[in-house]
């Protein structure tokens, strides 16, 4: 096993599919890294065993400084002051930034989120950006970049952070899409008739020239915060820029091998399976079902091979999150803690899985309905009696709850087993 100091942690606490990304990121571009969770960071590991960087994927940056605690923010902040290196991607990024009243954040800076009518809410896809990267041989590259639904940063005292930028939005590219709609199709004048309709902000010209990676330094140590998913599959300058910057902190130098390297493919429905659990196998096979339904209605649709896209209103992140954890929980042989944790937990995730599939059917014909007679939103179906049967099966916007929750919870702990068992701290 390698020595904390020549490794990196990642920290698997409310990532889900994001977490599961930047594992098989890590794995494609031949990164040693150790799977960690919030409990352990608040007992004193980044004390006890300090590695070369600390990783937070995406997810909500509520939901992580929650499980963290003041205990494990403090720890990191503490690692990182004393020569450590924290890369946080999205929600990981969301984190590191200054905390607001009621979201405790890890304060590394004076920045902060963009408020919500002050930035473009909801855009997904590749963007060209403006990259600066002293780890480059070059230090200007203009380079497409993933993105999946960030926030924004709000620049702070500069100055007084030593904070720098180190990509910067450009444009567009092809598959760039604003809330669900994809934006090469619009033309400008339609942009703001849409505007007025879904009542946000859609036109992407607002982002030219916001930051979309930041740099800067805490004490000893360094941080980057990236709303770009670095991670992301088949994304080969994105990829080819997590890896430089991750060996670049490890002190390693890249084979003429390991140049060039990439996220390979994620094809969730046609992923192997290397074990047989009749409830997992079912569960899938009704989720399946379910996005057909979903598509034959024009609720979702296949982005990519990993990424589901959906109607605005619709949950469709849910469904995609719980099928990529479920595909990829039957793609990997489970150890003894594994079968132990699944064992205790079978039963009560089988039934909650059969009220969920059941109600989530009639939720969909349902929402098709809604949507046809006005606009739904990620906060709120357009239909009240809808909206509290959403709310029921995936709790309150932001976050999760509900029946959702119920599965996704003993989901995440079992990858969380499986990951932890391949790559132990």
């Amino acid at each position: 096993m390698l020595t904390p100091e020549k490794s990196l942690y990642l920290l698997w606490d409310e990532s889900h599919l994001w977490g599961l990304m930047l594992w098989r990121a890590l794995e494609d571009l031949d990164i040693p890294f150790a799977v960690t969770s919030a409990s352990q960071v608040r007992e004193g590991l980044l004390r006890r065993s300090p590695p070369a960087g600390f990783l937070v994927p995406g997810g909500w940056a509520r939901l992580k400084a929650d499980t963290l605690g003041s205990s494990g923010l403090k720890s990191i902040r503490e690692y990182i002051s004393k020569g450590g290196r924290y890369l946080g991607i999205c929600g990981g990024a969301g984190l590191g930034l200054s905390s607001g009243k009621a979201s405790p954040c890890l304060d590394l800076c004076s920045w902060s989120r963009k408020p919500m009518d002050e930035r473009l809410p909801n855009f997904s896809g590749h963007v060209r950006c403006l990259v600066r990267l002293p780890v480059w041989n070059q230090s200007r590259r203009d380079i497409c970049l993933p993105v999946w639904w960030p926030s924004q940063f709000k620049s702070g005292d500069e100055a007084r952070d030593e904070v720098s930028v180190l990509a910067s939005y450009l444009e567009p590219a092809d598959d760039f899409w604003t809330a669900d709609l994809p934006y090469s199709d619009l033309g400008n004048p339609d942009v703001y008739r849409w505007e007025e309709i879904y009542g946000i902000n859609l036109d992407p010209a607002m982002l030219a020239g916001e930051p979309c990676i930041i740099y800067g330094r805490l004490g000893r140590g360094e941080y980057v915060l990236s709303y770009s998913h670095l991670e992301t599959p088949g994304s080969a300058q994105a990829n080819q820029l997590l890896q430089e910057l991750l060996w670049t902190w490890m002190n390693r130098d890249r084979s003429r091998d390991q140049q060039g390297q990439q996220v390979s493919t994620w094809d969730l429905r046609n992923l192997s399976q290397a074990w047989e659990d009749h409830v997992l196998v079912w569960t899938r096979q009704g989720l399946e079902e379910v996005i057909e339904l979903g598509r034959s209605h024009f609720l979702f649709y296949w982005r990519t091979p990993w990424l589901l896209g959906w109607r605005r209103g619709v949950p469709g992140a849910a469904v995609n999150f719980l099928y990529a954890m479920v595909s990829q929980a039957l793609h990997h042989e489970p150890a003894g803690r594994v079968l132990s944790f699944w064992e205790k937990n079978r039963h009560d995730f089988a039934r909650n899985a059969d009220m969920f599939l059941d109600r989530l059917r009639s939720y969909l014909i349902r929402e098709r309905l809604a949507l046809t007679l006005a606009q739904s939103s990620p906060e709120s179906s357009s239909d009240m009696n809808l909206q509290e049967e959403k709310e029921k099966l995936f709790g309150n916007f932001p976050g999760y709850g509900g029946l959702y929750a119920r599965l996704i919870r003993p989901l995440d702990r079992m990858l969380y087993l499986l990951a932890q068992h391949r790559y132990p701290c």
